[in-house]
């Protein structure tokens, strides 16, 4: 039974997390400001980076033109978005 209450936790706080970074994620592509959207691309990915395990800093917040291979991350990015997708839709969810 306590297995299943943590378990329940877990899930309401990784709800929290996905709430902040679309919250976070939201803000930076409305923001027409370059630094903006920089800083929220580049501190999600090490926040997310670090939970890993790593401690490197290996994005530092800068604009989003000076921002290299962001066409790759794109194509990453929209797989899982197809992926997640899929995953919702065999769920029966939208």
């Amino acid at each position: 039974m306590q297995a299943l209450k943590h378990n329940g936790r877990n899930l309401e706080m990784a709800r929290k997390c996905l709430g902040l970074i679309r919250d976070i994620a939201e803000r930076g592509a409305s923001s027409w400001d370059p630094d903006e959207v920089g800083y929220a691309l580049q501190e999600l990915s090490q926040v997310l980076l670090e939970r890993t395990g790593t401690e490197d800093i290996l994005f530092e917040p800068v604009p989003a033109d000076q921002i290299e291979d962001l066409t790759k991350l794109y194509v990453e990015l929209d797989f899982v978005d197809s992926c997640s997708q899929s995953l919702y839709a065999s769920h029966g969810r939208n």
